[in-house]
């Protein structure tokens, strides 16, 4: 089969040169782009019959795509969102492919046809003041290990960092312990490879302060109970473990972007203006940041009570209004 017509050398080209020379796409970004070929070619191949090797791109026709993006709903659970995910990924490997080769232009219109499908957006959950503080009281800092994830926990609230973007934080990244009078600053490497700057408060900074003594500069700043740097799923699992020693919060699923959540609520309450926690939280756009001002009822009501005017006056029913029955029995 040419090379032209078989679909792994045009994957290979997407994959390695295209998303990572061309375009230098976030880390993330290439990771969701390969798991979701990772998934699509294995479900092809047996929907075709072939094996992976000799599928050619006009084999993904746009209703195999479709076949596929109701596979993933349906049989592996997934949401609206991550489903539209995989979609996008498949449109920019169509695009791709469209852009370089002209007998491929019908087939990649056909595959970009294809419709993202409609989702409700998720509600904003977060913690109150005293759910967060009940929150940092669980771990035992009378343990080294216990003040270790105090420190974690702190550093997550008191920044809204992401999880990946506590994991891969290093001791480099830390500006603390200045005698100068300036702020004490963590360096956050967030999406697409931006960098931003949060000031730390002096309990965190505290507490950072014991974490990495005797630490080398490229060493990582979170270390797990075995002494190895926290994963994703480690913080996770962290998180979890916490929420689940707090009473209140039981019956609710708590996650690491919950604490993030809460840190922006927590700066909205505060008073400071929404540019501010745009650039706090590392969002590029501030219509990301604006769900933030909506969401908490406190801030509703006051506005309520600053437009109202007097007492309500306890209305009359209209069947006790003699006029207006009059005026009915007339028509």
């Amino acid at each position: 089969m040419p090379e032209l017509v078989t679909l792994g050398p045009w994957l290979r080209r997407f994959l390695v040169e295209h998303i990572v020379t061309e375009r230098n796409l976030a880390r993330n970004t290439r990771t969701s782009y390969r798991d979701t070929f990772g998934l699509l070619l294995p479900f092809a191949s047996r929907k075709l019959h072939k094996p992976v090797d000799r599928l050619a791109v006009r084999d993904l026709t746009s209703g195999l795509v479709l076949q596929f993006l109701a596979y993933l709903e349906e049989d592996r659970d997934c949401s609206i969102r991550t489903r539209n995910q995989r979609l996008a990924a498949i449109r920019a490997f169509a695009r791709f492919v469209g852009s370089r080769d002209p007998a491929h232009v019908e087939w990649c219109g056909h595959i970009r046809a294809i419709a993202s499908k409609k989702s409700m957006p998720t509600p904003v959950g977060w913690l109150s003041r005293a759910e967060m503080q009940a929150m940092l009281a669980v771990p035992d800092r009378k343990t080294r290990h216990g003040r270790s994830e105090y420190a974690l926990l702190l550093f997550l609230y008191n920044t809204g960092a992401r999880v990946s973007e506590a994991t891969h934080l290093k001791v480099r990244d830390l500006q603390i312990g200045r005698s100068s009078g300036g702020h004490d600053l963590a360096t956050l490497h967030g999406k697409g490879g931006k960098t931003r700057q949060c000031p730390l408060w002096p309990e965190t900074e505290r507490a950072l302060s014991e974490e990495i003594i005797g630490r080398t500069a490229e060493d990582a700043v979170f270390v797990s109970r075995l002494g190895t740097p926290f994963t994703r799923f480690g913080v996770y699992r962290f998180i979890e473990r916490c929420a689940a020693r707090v009473s209140e919060l039981a019956d609710r699923t708590i996650t690491p972007h919950v604490i993030r959540h809460t840190t922006a609520c927590h700066l909205v309450l505060a008073g400071v203006d929404i540019n501010t926690i745009r650039a706090w939280l590392g969002h590029v756009s501030i219509s990301t940041t604006n769900i933030y001002a909506e969401i908490d009822l406190t801030l509703k009501a006051n506005a309520v009570a600053l437009c109202e005017v007097g007492q309500p006056r306890p209305g009359r029913s209209w069947k006790e209004d003699k006029d207006l029955m009059a005026f009915l029995k007339s028509l």
